[in-house]
């Protein structure tokens, strides 16, 4: 019998301990529940702080005054609002508490001056008078194989309070974020894509775009209306890709990149693009289209000087820049670049490369590198194939030798030499677009009435070296000596999945999507 009394003794202990248990649990729902905006933080007081937990204040509720009428929100207003601070209240115990500062800024709410635990405040907005419609200044796509992000830029005289996302016909999408992801898409699938945006007093704007799933940026260029229209193949990608090139007086081939103009010159095999500084403003001639002039190299007596780098008694050392990447002046690629792309860097590629085809064509006592010491010229492959010894034969190749294909350090192939991505443009490349060797031709956009060098290449006679430029009359030169001074234009390579839009004309730049 003990032991019954004993057993029935702890089942009403238990049982009352589980309903205690029960009843504080839900005592801390409820009161979580109700409270819709909490504040809990440590806030300083006359001597020493308070720790408040989330029971120490609620906000109770948030009215809108708009239009006339008071409407229940149930957040606090971003854009567009003013806190009334008459309607607006804070109470303790139900006893309204003056010394406590409803502040609104930028979007949020503080409490000035909170110092009781359950104090339960209201707020109340007014909306800002606003008759102006906001204006959508341009969608920008970009993505993935299974995905499309869309970022939104468009203004406001007060701001912008969401964003409506639409994808074909599905239903709007609401957000205060000016991008938007659809994903679970389907690669080269095409949409449209509908965008409306809206102020606290709902004036609107709408515009809609077509975009495509899997687009790298040579798919946008090629999407153009006047896309590229040579093809070959080039050392990237080991040859395996599909080259496009630009050809003509003014293709629509113009990029608006890091606050320049440039020209792009191609897609690369590895889908990666390559453009040709083209100055400031839109410029077609003069010496806007350059960032100055300077020598290729500062010394012309050794054939080591056609380097774009050198190494004394080499044919293709990379120990010293040349003067023209590495000198001082403002004139010298990578000080151009340090000064003017190092923000944009995460956009240029480093892997793609520049030509300096240095491989000798013809067998020469001064092609070992020792310079000065022959009679015999050494013929360079840029000119071999662009003028064959006095025999007109424009044979441009893209292919390189993979020792003289310049690379920055961190890449996967070339010669790994360079401190900053940027080159020049090759002989091959001016002749691919109708720049040819000793025959002037002012029909081709790299024409600038300017001479300005190329990276190739042509010639060393065992005392000068040589190097192409492309001259004023429009044509490639061959005959000019290193240590010459002509105009720089850099070249650099974007990377393949850089996300684009526009569609090259002068007014309608390609442009790099967020850069």
């Amino acid at each position: 019998m003990n032991f019954e009394v004993l057993k029935r003794s702890h089942l009403k202990r238990n049982i009352l301990i589980a309903v205690l248990v029960v009843a504080l649990i839900s005592s801390l729902i409820l009161n979580f529940t109700q409270a819709k905006y909490r504040v809990t933080e440590s806030m300083p007081l006359i001597q020493g702080t308070i720790n408040f937990s989330p029971s120490d204040l609620n906000l109770m509720a948030v009215y809108l005054n708009k239009n006339g009428e008071t409407i229940s929100s149930d957040k606090v207003p971003h854009v567009g609002y003013t806190l009334n601070t008459e309607q607006s209240i804070c109470e303790v115990n139900d006893v309204e508490d003056e010394t406590i500062e409803i502040v609104y800024e930028n979007g949020l709410l503080n409490f000035n001056g909170l110092g009781n635990k359950g104090t339960k405040c209201t707020a109340y907005f007014d909306l800002i008078p606003d008759s102006e419609n906001p204006v959508i200044n341009a969608i920008n796509s970009s993505g993935d194989d299974t995905s499309i992000t869309i970022t939104v830029d468009a203004t406001d005289n007060i701001g912008i309070y969401y964003y409506y996302y639409k994808l074909d016909n599905e239903e709007e999408i609401r957000s205060e974020e000016n991008s938007y992801t659809f994903e679970g898409l389907k690669k080269d699938s095409v949409h449209t894509i509908t965008v409306r945006v809206e102020d606290a007093a709902g004036n609107e704007a709408s515009a809609t775009d077509e975009v495509t799933v899997g687009l790298r940026a040579g798919d946008v260029i090629l999407a153009s209306a006047n896309r590229p229209t040579g093809q070959t193949t080039d050392w990237t990608n080991n040859g395996q890709g599909v080259t496009y090139y630009y050809t003509g007086a003014n293709p629509d081939n113009w990029f608006y990149f890091a606050g320049f103009y440039w020209r792009i010159i191609r897609i690369n095999g590895d889908g990666s693009i390559r453009m040709i500084y083209q100055g400031t403003s839109a410029n077609t001639t003069g010496t806007g289209t350059q960032i100055g002039t300077s020598a290729f190299n500062s010394s012309y007596n050794n054939n080591m000087y056609v380097g774009f780098k050198y190494t004394s008694e080499e044919v293709h050392g990379t120990g010293t820049n040349s003067t023209i990447l590495g000198a001082s002046s403002s004139s010298s690629l990578n000080t151009w670049y340090s000064n003017n792309l190092a923000d944009d860097a995460e956009y240029i590629d480093g892997n793609a490369g520049f030509c300096g085809d240095r491989t000798p064509s013809t067998s020469s006592s001064s092609s070992n590198g020792s310079g000065g010491t022959g009679t015999t010229t050494t013929y360079y492959g840029a000119l071999i194939r662009l003028y064959n010894k006095g025999t007109s034969n424009s044979n441009p190749s893209l292919q390189c030798d993979s020792q003289d294909v310049y690379t920055t350090t961190d890449s996967s192939s070339g010669n790994k030499s360079l401190q900053y991505p940027i080159g020049l443009v090759t002989a091959d490349e001016a002749a691919l677009t109708g720049i040819t060797y000793n025959n002037a031709n002012t029909g081709s956009y790299l024409y600038t009435g300017q001479t300005y060098w190329t990276m190739s290449p042509s010639t060393f006679d065992g005392r000068n070296a040589r190097v192409f430029d492309v001259n004023s009359s429009g044509n490639l030169n061959a005959g000019n000596c290193v240590d010459f001074t002509y105009g720089v234009r850099p070249v650099i390579n974007l990377k393949a999945d850089t996300p684009l839009t526009g569609s090259g004309t002068t007014s309608d730049p390609f442009k790099v999507v967020g850069a």
